[in-house]
């Protein structure tokens, strides 16, 4: 019945159910006690002798199937899966969390043998410890363990050329386990029942005849609808209400962490829809309830699994349906237990560890908080408690932003200037809603300059345009207040849902104070979707060194304050004032048309040049390189433009750069020409409104005591100068997590590897570089 839930649950999912490609269905695991329930409320109206007692409980347990069905496609039907957006992430992250650790035990008790008490946080110690069960343990823990380090190992993945990023690494070390764990039986010699006995191997009864095999998979013999006594339904209808309740909250949990987790968008309506038909169709054919599993899903995602691989797993597991009696008897415990454990680790540190990097301390909060109300009361409580802690950090957060500061002369008076033209030129409030082509009319922009604004420049006419943002195919939206997650839904339409081509989406924040950091996050995904569209999203009214800014840069969210040296490539533009901003959006307007009229490839000269002197500094054969990954498209014969677009094509970048400039790279730069000067930055003064991330918390603590203690006593600061770091041609230098700033001194050319292909060989160079220095 496992096993036919999760095909009634597939088949529709992979026929277009669901827009994951990579979803996996299984059965709803988390009413397992309710419908234990529901045979316990019917066995008590029957009594325990009554013929029609299991047909009654079977047709209780398909009714429960196609009630959860029905739910889910009246809810998709009624467009409530959109309300599901205003979900708090670090809510969502804390479940994931959640179900990590009940993998984490799961995995732990799936060795047990048949007659061990069941694993409770009362009994942990005698039941995992106990000397007959510790090689278990053992075997089941360490390879797991060892597979979540590997991954996550960048000299394993030098080591393995790269193979421990394969989507093979995984399937292939869970091999490795079977095949070892038989050798090893072999060569001692130990009798199958022992194995059984001691928890090594399922116990399985074993089907010595056709008839036994057919009843291993036939349960539609257990149904006989005259036997079935329908008015017991009335003593498990509590019950059998609970089931379908839990598996309507479990799917908005469920389907937002995933697509969260895989940065990918979702249409909730649309797996309602998908959910309700797989249920139904469960529900016909005799079975449990079955749901869209995260784990499952995100595992086959990113191991590249598509429909395509979804429809081959549908027909091993019909296979399986029928043979799983077979087969069971020779799969070790430990190979289920490795796997699981293996999951709940990663998805546990997943959203432990990687949410440190991002979160405050507050909205980290907020995950420990539903991480443990998950665990130890359930999905649906867990996920209420989770919501109240949210809903709390933001008051709190209200409270601590609301008090007054001061504000040098200056600051003061470009906000009261700002202040004054949106009131002449903005003839609504704008406090609340989001500008709209249906609700906003462009009124009259002057781009007449601050004598404070650096930025701009004197050759751009600065003449009021009330047609200005429709010649720039600009469109403005304005945020207000606190920005948190309820903020992104409305956002998100905003800047995706458009069929229009618009080229600048202009965000104002004057108005805003502070943004979470989910809600910045979220940006990143429009960001990253409207390049798909050729847009740009533009910020303006952030300040450099203000709270706001100390919050897009926690949430990595990388701000551009000069992108006219920089470039949009390099992250979002953003300006103090609506004036620069739209100063820039024209003269980057002009930039794209003039660069539409010129002839392409004018610089394949200049960076096939580059490109040979790089294979030569640092002995770098394409072919060699690719082949490691199994690809091998190009003959070496030498730098030509066809390597050159292969390299570029697998993660490498070839920049010039002009005396002065700033180098502008994310990855592994390779000087190649020219003379880079590395300076390090000088330590800036705490403005007092940062909200660091937990991680980052704990990282700056030292530095910050130091520079305590050295402004206390400032004789131990004698003698501290920025240091220079010299880069010529041959040098190699990782940019990918240092602060410094590096500046062209001569005309300089640099090749930045940022990952792809080429990214094992560049972390190679690198380390051989930094050993000899």
């Amino acid at each position: 019945m496992f096993i036919m839930s999760a095909l009634t649950s597939q088949i529709p999912m992979t026929l277009g159910g669901s827009r994951f490609p990579g979803g996996v269905g299984a059965m709803l695991i988390e009413i397992l006690p309710f419908l234990r329930g529901v045979a316990i409320d019917i066995r008590g109206a029957l009594g325990d002798d009554h013929p029609g007692l299991v047909p009654t409980v079977m047709a209780a347990y398909a009714l429960s199937s196609i009630l959860t069905g029905v739910a889910f496609l009246l809810l998709g039907l009624l467009k409530i899966g959109s309300l599901v957006a205003y979900f708090p992430q670090t809510v969502l992250t804390g479940a994931v969390g959640a179900i990590g650790l009940s993998l984490f035990v799961l995995g732990l008790g799936l060795p047990l043998s048949p007659s061990a008490t069941p694993l409770a946080l009362s009994n942990v110690a005698s039941t995992l410890f106990y000397k007959g069960h510790l090689g278990i343990l053992a075997a089941s823990f360490f390879p797991a363990l060892i597979l979540a380090v590997t991954l996550r190992s960048r000299y394993v993945e030098l080591w393995t050329r790269g193979f421990s990023r394969s989507p093979y690494y995984v399937p292939v070390c869970m091999f490795t386990v079977l095949c070892v764990f038989w050798i090893v039986v072999r060569s001692l010699k130990i009798r199958h029942e022992h194995l059984i006995t001691a928890g090594w191997l399922f116990a399985v009864h074993p089907a010595t005849s056709s008839s036994a095999l057919v009843a291993s998979w036939n349960y539609w013999a257990l149904f006989n609808f005259k036997l079935v006594e329908w008015w017991a339904f009335k003593s498990a209808i509590q019950n059998l209400v609970l089931s379908v309740v839990i598996g309507v909250l479990n799917l908005p949990i469920y389907v937002p962490t995933i697509a969260f987790t895989l940065d990918m968008s979702y249409d909730m309506d649309h797996e309602l829809l998908g959910q309700g038909v797989g249920n139904i169709f469960a529900g016909l054919v005799g079975t449990i309830p079955n749901i869209i599993q995260y784990s499952y899903s995100v595992y086959v995602t990113r191991a590249k699994g598509g429909r395509f691989e979804l429809a081959i797993t549908i027909a091993l597991s019909i296979a399986l349906f029928f043979t799983a009696g077979l087969l069971l008897p020779y799969v070790p415990t430990i190979l289920a237990s490795v796997f699981v454990l293996f999951i709940g680790i990663e998805l546990f540190l997943e959203a432990m560890w990687e949410a440190s990097k991002t979160l405050t301390w507050m909205e980290y909060g907020v995950v420990v908080s539903t991480l443990v109300a998950c665990t130890f009361l359930g999905f649906a409580q867990g996920f209420g408690v989770g919501i109240g802690a949210a809903t709390f950090v933001y008051f709190m957060y209200g409270v601590i932003d609301s008090p007054a500061r001061v504000t040098r002369w200056n600051e003061w008076n470009e906000l009261q200037q700002t202040k004054n033209q949106d009131e002449d030129h903005v003839s609504a409030p704008l406090e609340g809603r989001l500008l709209l082509p249906r609700n906003h009319t462009p009124a009259a922009i002057t781009l007449n300059v601050p004598q404070t604004s650096a930025v701009l420049s004197t050759d751009v006419k600065t003449v009021a345009d009330p047609d200005l943002l429709q010649k720039l195919n600009a469109r403005v939206l304005v945020l207000s207040g606190y920005i948190f997650f309820a903020s992104v839904p409305s956002l998100e339409r905003a800047l995706l849902s458009s069929s229009d081509s618009v080229a600048f989406f202009i965000l104002d924040l004057e108005r805003a104070h502070r943004i979470e950091t989910a809600a910045a996050r979220g940006l990143l995904r429009c960001v990253r979707d409207l390049q798909l569209k050729n847009s740009v999203l533009v910020v303006c009214g952030v300040r450099q060194l203000s709270g706001l800014q100390a919050d897009f840069a926690r949430a990595e969210v990388p701000l551009v304050f000069d992108p006219a040296s920089a470039g949009t490539e390099k992250g979002v533009p953003a300006f103090v004032t609506r004036e620069a901003c739209l100063v820039w959006c024209q003269k980057e307007s002009d930039r794209r048309m003039a660069l539409a009229d010129k002839v392409e490839g004018v610089d394949t000269e200049t960076m096939n040049g580059a490109f040979e002197t790089f294979c030569q500094l640092f002995d770098f054969e394409l072919d060699a390189v690719l082949n490691a990954e199994g690809l091998g498209m190009l003959p070496a014969v030498g730098p030509t433009t066809t390597q050159m677009t292969g390299f570029i094509e697998a993660g490498g970048h070839i920049t010039t750069y002009l005396p002065g400039q700033n180098i502008q790279c994310v990855g592994i730069a390779f000087v190649v020409e020219g003379e880079l000067h590395r300076i390090s930055a000088a330590p800036t003064a705490d403005t007092g409104v940062i909200r660091p991330s937990v991680q980052r918390l704990f990282t700056v603590l030292p530095r910050e005591t130091l520079r305590a203690l050295r402004n206390r006593f400032p004789a131990l600061a004698r003698g501290e100068a920025p240091r220079v770091r010299v880069f010529k041609p041959g040098n190699v230098l990782d940019s990918r997590s240092n602060m410094d700033r590096v500046v062209a001194k001569t005309g300089s050319s640099v090749v930045d590897i940022r990952g792809g292909k080429l990214i094992a060989w560049a972390q190679a160079t690198l380390d051989g570089q930094t050993q000899t220095d």
